[in-house]
């Protein structure tokens, strides 16, 4: 893949004495006498095969492997071996660079290979490299090159000139490649191994030198003195290479301006993730990291998270009564942060791109726009949020009487961590995902894309930090990740975090459910439907349908999506009164193929719905007849998202017929859509919308970031003694939590 997106790639690669020992082996075997053959299994060893002539005899079978593997893709390779004259005369090491980018010049990948014939096993080829002109010597063992150089400069001051290591030991394919990377002024070396990169200690030990579990480093600074105290682990069994060698391959090609990175070779598509720039491995950088690797950061919110939840309740209402009374104190500042991200925004799109791209440019600029009344408004929530802390955290909700003496209660504890992505949706929704958190002691972490209103989030953050310092609460509890990091590197920490949560569109969801293994808290597909009776009061349907489409108020996926008119009230002419509304408020209606092939004249002037499974976007829905509440019923089953359906009529038993016959987790009679929220079931400020059987369905609020755990209370008790059968002794009375009634029941 990447030599067709025109990389030109080198490849360095081992494994010719391990090819030839194979085959000398069985050749051995064919060459020795039956009694020699037998001797093997008593006391005697087959017989020691020299590596060179290992090397020897592998080399054809190592490049036909390669050979078969690369010609699937169309890719042409070639064979150099090279050995230390290659590098130490002039000539040859000339000769050498012009081969190999002859044949990157052609499209060909060079596979290249130390010549091992020429060396036995435990030879050294070292080399010193030359600043001025990148020539190489052969190597004096007493020579010991510093780091720093110093001279006077012209000022007559000392000063520090950095001078890179010179030296590097051709022991191993580890050395080899950065050698050919410093030669051929490569822009990235990639070392391959068995682990992910390099550790704190040996990924096997149960502790580092700080006597915590060996962390992966995701950058490693040659010039930072904890690295020297880093040790690795032991050299590989098969060759001469081993995690050191890697490591000071990689600081000698780093030292002469090839950035390195080591990665672990099982990894699928490791290669992609690195080019897409994903955090894979170790990076050795000399530039001082100005973020944590994503698994960190992750570590980190855990720790807040435990800190969070140790907080009396009242404290962590008290942060939120703050974050609340700042919002209302800086909306000026929130304005205008805003205001430039919405310019920003307006500002990516010219006048060339399509009409249509456009307008759902105009659409996102439209739902980042903050307002005096959404900034008050989501300092009133803030505030809302800050009385559920007063009892998210810690709340009884079962309690068993398991035998005498013997009780179990289940109480709410907090998931831990959330991670909560978005891209073009309103900061105030993601502040209140942060705020819930806050309130049922859960750490966030909050990643947005470059249509995410950074400058509105670093406000609103910053607000956030202020009131975690002043209850003295980490900083982590509530991170904003402002720097270009991949979701997919937050996604996959399955092990770190415990719930994600998307805000933003559809595809953005679907992106997030099919790029995780951590459950997905989202905003569920919200195609929803509103069906018009025949005896429907049309005023009424009117004002539910144009408030189910074009309110603002309630969660963004319980729009309408597609309306749903019995064929009398078309045949009456009562279309036009229906939807008129929705096209005054700049909706487009769209037609649905029953609608336009039945009633032509009357939906002549609307456009072809292009589906009818479509989430359309703020301006638009379908609109589509049936002839029976029957029909309405299967169309919304077979189309809908079971999300939130509407029926108006006047007729109870027709509504009772849809509310048992749709299969929606919301199913309303003669109102609008928008009422799907947790705010309007009383379960307070929403978190998501659930739609699978498996879950509990509908919105859900705070609740949906806790989970729970059992406390057994006894007085010694042992299962022995309270019965095998569990009958005389086993009581399991229970009671309810809110007014201690019996409801064993």
């Amino acid at each position: 893949a990447l030599v067709h997106m025109g990389k030109e790639v080198i490849i360095v690669t081992s494994g010719a004495v391990g090819f030839g020992k194979m085959k000398l082996q069985v050749q051995a075997v064919m060459s020795q006498t039956v009694r020699n053959t037998l001797s093997w299994g008593s006391n005697a060893s087959p017989p020691m095969l020299d590596s060179r002539a290992c090397a020897a005899a592998g080399q054809s079978g190592l490049m036909t492997l390669y050979d078969a593997m690369f010609s699937q893709y169309g890719v042409s390779i070639a064979q150099i071996l090279v050995t230390m004259s290659d590098f130490q005369v002039d000539a040859h090491r000339a000769n050498m660079c012009e081969t190999i980018k002859e044949l990157l010049a052609l499209g060909i990948v060079p596979i290249c290979n130390e010549n091992d014939v020429f060396y036995s096993n435990t030879e050294s080829r070292e080399f010193v490299m030359s600043h001025q002109n990148n020539t190489i010597s052969t190597f004096n063992p007493n020579f010991k090159g510093p780091g720093t150089h110093q001279h006077t400069g012209a000022d007559g001051e000392d000063t520090d000139e950095y001078r890179a290591p010179k030296v590097v030991r051709l022991t191993a394919n580890d050395s080899l490649t950065a050698l050919l990377a410093v030669q051929l002024d490569a822009q990235l070396m990639i070392m391959l191994s068995d682990v992910d990169g390099i550790y704190t200690a040996p990924p096997g030990r149960s502790f580092d030198i700080g006597g915590s579990s060996p962390k992966l480093l995701h950058t490693f600074n040659p010039d930072d003195p904890k690295m020297e105290s880093i040790e690795y682990g032991r050299d590989q069994r098969v060759g001469r290479g081993g995690m050191a060698a890697k490591v000071e391959s990689a600081k000698f090609a780093l030292n002469h301006g090839v950035h390195c990175i080591l990665g672990n070779g099982h990894n699928q598509d490791i290669l992609q993730k690195i080019f897409e720039g994903r955090s894979v491995g170790t990076l050795f950088t000399r530039q001082i990291a100005n973020h944590e690797a994503p698994h960190v950061r992750a570590l980190e919110a855990r720790a807040a998270s435990r800190q969070l939840v140790a907080l009396p309740a009242s404290d962590r209402r008290l942060i939120l009564e703050s974050i609340a009374a700042k919002i209302n104190k800086q909306a000026e500042v929130i304005l205008s942060a805003n205001q430039d991200d919405v310019n920003q925004l307006n500002s990516s799109f010219d006048d060339e791109v399509p009409r249509g791209v456009k307008r759902q440019a105009q659409y996102q600029a439209q739902a980042m726009l903050l307002t005096k009344r959404k900034i008050k408004a989501l300092a009133t929530a803030v505030e809302a949020i800050a009385l559920q802390a007063s009892h998210a955290v810690g709340k009884n909700v079962r309690w068993v009487k398991v035998g005498d003496g013997l009780y179990l209660e289940q109480e709410t504890v907090p998931m831990g961590v959330a991670l909560c992505v978005f891209d073009d949706t309103s900061p105030d929704v993601v502040a209140e995902v942060a705020a819930l958190c806050i309130a049922s002691g859960n750490a966030i972490l909050l990643k947005g894309t470059e249509r995410s209103g950074h400058k509105t989030m670093s406000v609103l953050h910053k607000i956030f930090t202020e009131a975690l310092q002043e209850r003295k609460v980490s900083l982590n509890a509530c991170t904003l990740i402002l720097q270009r990091e991949a979701f997919e590197d937050y996604l996959s920490l399955d092990g770190h975090l415990d719930i994600v949560i998307p805000r933003g569109g559809r595809e953005l969801l679907d992106f997030v459910k099919a790029n995780t293994k951590i459950p997905v808290l989202g905003d569920a597909e919200g195609l929803c439907h509103v069906y018009v009776h025949e005896d429907a009061d049309l005023g009424m349907a009117a004002k539910i349908i144009a408030d189910s489409k074009c309110s603002r108020s309630g969660f963004g996926s319980s729009a309408l999506q597609t309306l749903l008119i019995h064929s009398k009230l078309i045949e009456q002419g009562h279309l036009e009164e229906l939807i008129g509304p929705l096209q005054l408020a700049g909706v487009v209606t769209y037609a649905g193929p029953r609608l336009r092939a039945q009633f032509r004249t009357q939906a002549i002037k609307m456009p072809a719905a292009r589906s009818l499974n479509t989430e359309w976007d703020h301006g638009a829905c379908a609109v589509e007849v049936v002839d029976s509440i029957d029909e309405a019923m299967t169309h919304i089953n077979i189309h809908g998202s079971h999300h939130t359906d509407v029926i108006v009529t006047s007729d109870d038993m027709a509504a009772r017929t849809f509310s048992k016959g749709v299969e929606s987790a919301c199913v309303f009679y003669n109102c609008s859509t928008r009422f799907s929220d947790s705010y309007s079931f009383g379960l307070g400020n929403q978190v998501g919308m659930e739609t699978k059987r498996a879950y509990n369905r509908g919105p859900v609020g705070i609740e949906g970031l806790m989970t729970s755990k059992w406390l057994l209370k006894g007085k010694g008790h042992v299962t022995e003694t309270m019965g095998a059968q569990r009958t005389s002794n086993w009581v399991l009375q229970k009671k309810c939590v809110t007014c201690g009634m019996d409801v064993s029941g």
